[in-house]
């Protein structure tokens, strides 16, 4: 199967050599012009004003710190200031999507695909970001943002809508491990999954009151135990539509749809796809797995929130979460823990063992910045932006904090976290990210810094069929809601291991979506399938 590529420079950690009151005025469309400026050719200020967003998560300590910061190096050109709202994790979502239906007064949100992305941009929601990226009036979007990938981070439609952030395209997901723990039983490094059940083991045989593995109640296992991506194959693809997986089998040429399988269908129907496929159990066997492997997780683990939180308060043995926290994380656990260390298990092995071409991407941002329709200010919040990416400084401050305060550069692209980054730890992912402003920190062991140049190759990645495809849910609307609002707790419950029988559980399950018009979303699903795969997508 042919391997698709995107630029090395959208992919290569590099360092490039370089954020009143509200206008009652509506946003006047100005992104073909540059900003405002004066008889010297230097930026004038603009007029005073202040944007409003909704981020979640905690609001770092020093944040008024940095916010004031900015002020004072922007006052004489972008004249802005920010007021962002900070929502709990397990609240943003539908504080959005309330916000958004209700009209309310804000410039900026985060929003994702796994929030109210699908959702909110068929309704008219956000606003067209097309116009401000590959255009020489906004020049740091311009170098930052690359025509590849903003062609990729455009929606069904064809248009952008979000600002997207990432710095590799695959966040490599890992099992992160009190390496102390780990010695003190006496165990070798965890080299797979048989290892990682034995130390599992042990811990529950040496201390009862802790916790093997900590995952957050809405994610549940996430990819562990989810396979290796050895089963590449050029006719079988997936695709989801409220909440549920289905497998495609494409036509030897990849034009056409032959069959479409989800979990719940009849064992008849996956015997018409070629093996692994041909049965839910070897589609799926992940879902066996975390049923088998909930004995380690918290007894209420549906209700965790913050698996992190609860790992560095000592009450587990590990955690699930992603390399790219791995530096901030070990710091954080070495300082609240008196002789703790981190390290990590890589879940797959293809990407443990570096191999090419081992993940499947779309090429895609899993977060954004969307900016409301309703917005008045949507080019002076285009502008911030603009400026956030304009040079390395100016997006280490929001992404870091102040040199000298919370971090040091070392040499041209590392960082060395100082004793107040402590006070300062903001969630890039929402905000910052960008694949050519990444700096790793200068204490990352060769390891470490391996998994990170791999995560950053070209051909670390391959896009596999329909990798590129996005359901449009608004012919289906309603029974997308209606379905959605069934799927999503089962599919918690599923990923958390909570579901034994899923066989049988999924079985009746698909029974009751039939009622809630599961065969109108499966039939818009196929036909949208079809149309992408006849205007040329693969």
């Amino acid at each position: 199967m042919k391997t698709k590529r995107i630029g090395t420079a959208l992919l290569a950690v590099t360092v490039l050599g370089m954020a009143a009151a509200c206008s009652d005025s509506p946003s006047m469309d100005t992104a073909s012009s540059p900003a405002g400026t004066s008889e010297g050719g230097k930026q004038a200020a603009l007029a005073p004003i202040t944007l409003k967003g909704m981020l979640f998560g905690d609001q770092p300590k020093d944040m008024p710190v940095i916010l004031d910061e900015f002020e004072k190096q922007t006052k004489d050109s972008l004249n802005t200031k920010l007021n962002i709202q900070w929502n709990p994790l397990s609240d943003h979502k539908q504080k959005v999507k309330l916000m958004m239906a209700a009209g309310e007064d804000v410039d900026f949100v985060f929003d994702a695909d796994f929030a109210n992305l699908k959702e909110l941009v068929p309704q008219g929601a956000y606003a067209q970001l097309d116009k401000y990226f590959n255009n020489d009036a906004y020049p740091g979007l311009k170098k930052a943002f690359t025509p590849e990938f903003v062609a990729a981070n455009k929606r069904f439609d064809g248009h952008l809508y979000t600002i997207p952030f990432t710095q590799y395209f695959y966040d490599l997901p890992v099992v992160y491990i009190r390496k102390d723990l780990r010695e003190k039983y006496g165990f070798q490094p965890i080299a797979n999954y048989d290892d990682l059940e034995k130390l599992y083991q042990k811990v529950q045989e040496s201390n009862k009151e802790m916790t093997p593995l900590a995952v957050k109640g809405n994610g549940g296992f996430q990819e562990i135990w989810t396979g290796e991506n050895n089963v590449n194959m050029p006719t079988i693809g997936q695709a989801g539509a409220a909440g549920l997986p289905f497998i495609v089998q494409l036509s030897d040429d990849g034009k056409k749809v032959q069959n479409m399988v989800m979990v719940g269908d009849a064992a008849s129907e996956w015997a018409k796809l070629p093996a692994p496929f041909n049965s839910a159990k070897t589609a799926f066997p992940q879902y066996d797995k975390w049923a088998e492997w909930s004995k380690y997780l918290e007894k209420d683990v549906i209700s965790q929130k913050d698996q992190k939180a609860y790992f560095m308060s000592g009450k587990a043995a590990s955690y699930y979460g992603t390399i790219s926290s791995f530096a901030a994380d070990q710091k954080k656990l070495k300082d609240t823990i008196a002789g703790a260390d981190l390290e990590f298990f890589v879940l797959k092995k293809d990407i443990r063992d570096m191999k090419p071409h081992a993940i499947s991407t779309n090429y895609k941002a899993n977060n954004s910045i969307a900016i409301p329709a309703t917005s008045k200010n949507i080019d002076r919040t285009m502008k911030f932006f603009d400026w956030l990416f304009s040079t390395q400084e100016n997006h280490d401050l929001f992404e870091y904090g102040i040199p000298g305060k919370h971090w040091e550069a070392v040499g041209t692209n590392q960082i060395k976290l100082l004793d107040e980054s402590k006070n300062y730890t903001f969630p890039g992912y929402e905000f910052t990210w960008n694949p050519s402003m990444i700096r790793l920190s200068q204490d990352l062991t060769d390891q470490t810094r391996k998994y990170f140049e791999y995560s950053a190759m070209a051909d670390t990645y391959y896009s596999a069929p329909l990798a590129m495809f996005t359901f449009d849910s608004t012919n289906v609307k309603a029974e997308f809601a209606n379905i959605s609002s069934k799927t999503d707790p089962f599919i918690q419950m599923l990923k958390a291991g909570q579901i034994k029988d899923w066989e049988a559980q999924t079985a009746k399950l698909a029974g009751e979506l039939k009622a809630l018009g599961l065969d109108k979303v499966r039939a818009e699903l196929q036909k949208q399938i079809q149309d992408y795969l006849d205007k040329g997508g693969k």
